[in-house]
């Protein structure tokens, strides 16, 4: 078994393989999904305890966003310098020290701060888990691996607000901070002691600035990479919105319990968790253009539906068109990510920056749009969602040409 394992992982690595690596991975890379929407189901609660709005405290989403997807500029480049191990376990550490200190806050922008610094310790665990996925596989069985790993995308945001709201409910809002600088050092101990270097292309210019002018301003005109990085993030940026407004429909609207919401945001998990599941499996069948094709409608479907059942705020209203935009929203991701990595396998840091500063500066947006038009109903948010998985498309089937699918068939 071992050696067959063996044969999952290039020869330079000295870690864990097959399935223990992907789980190591795979929770890397929920670390950012999960600290994104932990806090949410206090959301009501820390408006009320700093004294702020309700649109004040969703704009502290935006702020983590904001943090998570520009750190991620650097933090690519510096693990195609230095390893990706080394820089995950500087940042994992600067992440426990931002959450303890959001547990101390007063006031809004204090929080607002905090979760800025936060968000800048989080992105290591996705932008570096992709990265380590991009040095150890290649071609479909990359695909599939971001398939699995995927589902992390989804059960991160899903699981956040359920630990969250028990959390929230027993000790207070301020303990759900304690709690995730403890479950990051936990993952920080296992990293140090597990996890080895994938890096086997270390470029020793890779921080000077003419050299990041030309590499990023290379992928950022790369028509086929931003087409597979576009559709991915314009379509997860519906998962921020929803995230950042769910909170308030459910228990401020609706007036349903902190532990409750977390129960009830579990609902899309299933959803995302098939759509990434029958995504992976149907790589054997059809290429990752159609897939992405096949999530697209399916997601535009849940977006439409979501805006004409809006007339009347209720539970199912809400969350059964969301399940069918997550469910395509799962199929779609795996072959994004594989789509716009495969090309640059020398700096699939790099290219794991950009691909992750554009889903969380998109995310950002999202939330911080989903904050300005929020009204007490969800027909703000359908149209938001509607707008979102039309673009995606749009980018897609304009910058991404069929010869650009990394699952073709030759």
């Amino acid at each position: 078994m071992e050696q067959s394992d063996r044969k999952s992982a290039p020869d330079h690595w000295r870690g864990p393989v097959g399935a223990p690596l992907v789980a190591l991975l795979t929770v890397l890379v929920a670390l950012g999904p999960f600290s994104v929407s932990f806090y949410v189901p206090a959301m009501p609660a820390i408006a009320a305890a700093l004294e702020a709005d309700p649109g004040g405290v969703q704009s502290t989403m935006t702020t983590f966003l904001l943090g998570f997807g520009l750190s991620q500029l650097l933090i690519g480049p510096l693990s195609d310098k230095y390893g990706r191990r080394p820089i995950l376990l500087l940042a994992l550490a600067f992440f426990i020290a931002a959450s303890v200190l959001c547990a101390f806050v007063t006031t809004l922008p204090g929080l607002q701060a905090m979760r800025f610094i936060q968000g800048v310790g989080a992105c290591c665990g996705p932008v570096l888990g992709r990265a380590m996925v991009r040095d150890l596989f290649d071609g479909p069985d990359m695909a599939r691996v971001f398939a699995i790993i995927g589902t992390a995308v989804a059960l991160g945001p899903a699981l956040g607000p359920i630990a969250g709201g028990a959390v929230h409910q027993f000790f207070g809002w301020r303990m759900i901070f304690f709690v995730i600088a403890a479950i990051a050092l936990a993952l920080w101990i296992l990293a140090a002691a597990k996890l080895g270097e994938s890096n086997a292309h270390r470029s020793p210019d890779a921080m000077r600035p003419d050299r990041l002018i030309r590499i990023y301003g290379e992928l950022l005109t790369n028509g086929p990479f931003m087409g597979h990085v576009l559709v991915g993030a314009l379509v997860f940026s519906g998962v921020f919105a929803y995230h950042a407004t769910a909170s308030f429909l459910f228990i401020a609207e609706l007036g349903v319990s902190p532990a409750v919401f977390g129960a009830i945001a579990i609902a899309t998990v299933p959803a995302y968790a098939l759509g990434n599941f029958l995504s992976g499996r149907l790589t054997r069948v059809f290429e990752g253009r159609r897939l992405i094709g096949i999530g697209l409608v399916i997601a535009i479907f849940g977006a439409v539906l979501t805006e004409l059942v809006s007339d009347a705020l209720s539970l199912p209203r809400v969350v059964l068109p969301m399940m069918l935009y997550f469910f395509g929203f799962g199929m779609i991701l795996p072959h994004a990510i594989s789509g716009a990595l495969q090309p640059f396998p020398r700096v699939a840091g790099s290219a794991s920056a950009v691909m992750g500063a554009m889903q969380m500066g998109c995310g950002a947006a999202s939330s911080a749009v989903a904050a300005l038009i929020y009204d007490a109903s969800a027909r703000p948010f359908g149209w938001l969602v509607i707008a979102l998985a039309l673009s995606a498309a749009l980018a897609y089937f304009i910058l991404t040409p069929v010869s650009a699918d990394p699952d073709r068939r030759r």
